[in-house]
């Protein structure tokens, strides 16, 4: 069918020149270019690498990427240039890559699903105890006194020696 059969469609434009108007209207277009990079990074670097590492994120050029082992952490030290040479010519000018930072372990790398990459797992170990207080041995406790009797405010002075009897300041 000729597309003057239809009046009211003689104005339209495809998805895809709408979407990219809508990109360069809001001047989206770095964000665009960086979730490009954390969703087809099998693609970009190829399966290899792909299986042992995941990107995070992108700063000011510098591609911050986890990797599994310390044996891969220092291969892709070694193929640093390829890698960004690689993913600027897949993704055009100018180019979106001037670095690699590469971080150990911590992240959760999953084989075949990209959106998967994103998650990063969280540390499963428990937080720091609260610092519990040391008291003061007794010999501080008079030279706590001492410097809390400069102290022209006795509800202050009371309240800087208990602490510092607590905590052995």
């Amino acid at each position: 069918m000729a597309r003057d059969a239809f009046p009211r469609t003689r104005d339209t434009l495809p998805v895809e020149a709408l979407v990219r108007d809508l990109i360069d209207h809001h001047r989206l277009a770095p964000e665009v270019r960086a979730h490009r990079i954390l969703i087809e990074w099998p693609r970009l670097v190829g399966p290899q690498i792909a299986r042992v590492t995941a990107p995070d994120g992108l700063h000011k050029g510098v591609l911050s990427v986890w990797v599994k082992t310390s044996a891969w952490m220092q291969e892709l030290r070694l193929l640093k240039d390829r890698v960004i040479a690689d993913i600027n010519g897949a993704l055009g000018d100018p180019p979106a890559v001037t670095d690699l930072k590469l971080h150990f372990g911590a992240a959760r790398i999953v084989d075949g699903d990209p959106l998967a990459r994103l998650r990063v797992e969280r540390d499963r170990r428990r937080p720091p105890a609260p610092r519990r207080p040391t008291p003061a041995p007794p010999a501080h406790a008079a030279v706590i006194a001492k410097d809390t009797a400069i102290v022209d405010d006795p509800e202050l002075a009371a309240i800087i020696g208990a602490v510092r009897t607590r905590w052995d300041r």
